[in-house]
C-alpha cells in the first residue's frame, strides 16, 4: 500500500491492520531516521578525519539500522497476517468434539503468533535503541532533531508492540507461559524508558 492507502485502511472498519502494524511502522520510521543521519554523515570532512576503526564501526552501525528498518517493515505485514490467522481459527467449525478440539488447538497456535510478532518488534526496538547513542556521538549535528524523532519512534514501537503482546495473553491457556511473556515485556519496557530518557536528554536545541 501507499502511505495514504495504509492510513485510510487503518481508519476504516477493517480489523487489520491495527496497532501492532502501526507499532512496527513506527520502528521502521525510527530506524529510517537514524539511517538517514548516518547517510548525511559519512561523506562529511569531519567524519573522514576520524580514525579508520571509528569510521568502520559507525558504518556498521548504520548498516544495522538499514537492516532493522527492513525487518520492521516485514513485521507490519506479519502482524496483520497473525491477526487474520487468529480470526480464521475462531471461524473454524465446532459442531463435533473433534472439531471443537481442532478449533481450540488452532486458536492457541494462532494466539501465540499474535504474541510472538509484536514481541519481536519489542525486542528489535530495544536492540535498536541501545545502538543510537554511538550514532549520536559522531552523526552530523544538523540531524540531531531527526535523531530525536527516531528515538521517540523506536520507543513508541516498543510501547505499542508491548500493548499488543499483553492484550493477547488473555487468550493463552498456559498461564505460566503468559506470565513469562509479561516479565519479558516488563523488562524490555523498563530498559526502553531509561534509554529514551538518556538519549533525549542529550539533545540540546
Amino acid at each position: 500500500m501507499s502511505v495514504k492507502d495504509f492510513i485510510n485502511t487503518l481508519a476504516s472498519d477493517a480489523v487489520a491492520p491495527g496497532g501492532g502494524s502501526v507499532s512496527a511502522l513506527a520502528g521502521a520510521n525510527g530506524s529510517g531516521l537514524i539511517e538517514m543521519a548516518g547517510a548525511l554523515t559519512v561523506n562529511k570532512k569531519k567524519f573522514k578525519e576520524l580514525d579508520e576503526d571509528t569510521q568502520n564501526n559507525f558504518i556498521t552501525l548504520i548498516k544495522f539500522f538499514k537492516d532493522s528498518k527492513d525487518r520492521f517493515l516485514t513485521y507490519i505485514d506479519e502482524d496483520t497476517d497473525a491477526f487474520n490467522q487468529l480470526m480464521d481459527a475462531f471461524r473454524m467449525p465446532k459442531m463435533s468434539d473433534v472439531e471443537k478440539e481442532e478449533r481450540s488447538l488452532a486458536i492457541q497456535l494462532a494466539t501465540i503468533g499474535t504474541i510472538k510478532v509484536p514481541l519481536e518488534v519489542c525486542r528489535l526496538a530495544v536492540e535498536s535503541l541501545r545502538k543510537v547513542e554511538t550514532v549520536m556521538t559522531y552523526a552530523n549535528k544538523n540531524t540531531i532533531s531527526d535523531q530525536g524523532v527516531g528515538v521517540m519512534m523506536l520507543a513508541n514501537a516498543a510501547e505499542g508492540s508491548a500493548m499488543n503482546v499483553l492484550i493477547n495473553l488473555s487468550g493463552l491457556n498456559d498461564q505460566d507461559e503468559a506470565d513469562n511473556y509479561r516479565l519479558i515485556v516488563q523488562q524490555i519496557l523498563e530498559e526502553v524508558r531509561t534509554i529514551k530518557t538518556t538519549l533525549l536528554d542529550k539533545i540540546k536545541l
